[in-house]
């Protein structure tokens, strides 16, 4: 049962987006390495690699305003991803379709919409999350890494390899707080002078053996840690 749960919760969670296959859905993994990258052909940039192509400005909270570049589409679909990660994401459905709203080309936008807002559901009944305990969500993720899939200057495809911890830190919650991994794959494309989402999959990736001889952080300090610890920045 726990097992069923946790699989819940992770493809309901830190995974929103669509499978591989098209399917709504996601899939918790890391994205392929840079070794994994070059052989495949595509180049990959980390994060760092996307500094001085940062967004210009911020709408609902996220950085848009990016330059026609290969950099400045990594430093978009990393940024999306970071955005997608949050709390308030997860929990509010107005927040969470701004969002969409912002990051998304426009004629994409009602399906992702639809997509996050089912897993969002799924999410918050594995987790048994209600209006009282929303707020003590801990959901934060931070880019592992990306790899320029494709790119020109009209459309670029650039995957995300992200991990993740979500959970709520109680004594009785269903779930632990858990770990995730997960690959973020972005079709961007150009659009009124921004890069925009047109699609976002999600594939199984690779996950790390945990460290051995580390115990479950307990739920206390899992709870002060994430009130003294501000989010990760953005990327770029």
């Amino acid at each position: 049962m726990v097992g069923a749960i946790l699989l819940a919760l992770i493809l309901g969670a830190v995974l929103i987006g669509r499978g591989s296959d098209g399917s709504g859905g996601a899939a918790a993994s890391p994205a392929p390495s840079e070794q994994a990258g070059k052989a495949a052909g595509g180049s990959s940039l980390s994060g760092a690699s996307a500094a001085g192509q940062a967004g210009s400005r911020l709408v609902e909270g996220v950085p848009v305003g990016y330059s026609r570049t290969r950099e400045g589409a990594v430093a978009a679909a990393v940024n999306f991803e970071i955005a997608r990660s949050s709390a308030r994401y997860l929990t509010d459905a107005g927040a969470r379709e701004r969002i969409l709203k912002t990051i998304m080309e426009a004629d994409a936008a009602a399906g992702q919409i639809k997509d996050d807002n089912a897993a969002a559901t799924r999410f918050s009944s594995a987790l048994g999350l209600t209006a009282d305990t929303a707020d003590k969500l801990i959901a934060r993720a931070s880019p592992l890494g990306s790899k320029v899939v494709s790119y020109s200057p009209e459309v670029a495809t650039v995957s995300v390899w992200m991990s993740g911890v979500v959970g709520l830190p109680t004594s009785n919650a269903p779930v632990p707080v858990s770990a995730s991994w997960t690959t973020y794959t972005l079709v961007l494309v150009w659009r009124d002078g921004d890069w925009k989402a047109s699609s976002i999959t999600v594939t199984p990736g690779p996950t790390p053996l945990q460290s051995t001889g580390q115990q479950p952080t307990s739920t206390d300090v899992f709870s002060s840690m994430d009130k003294d610890f501000d989010a990760p920045p953005y990327v770029g």
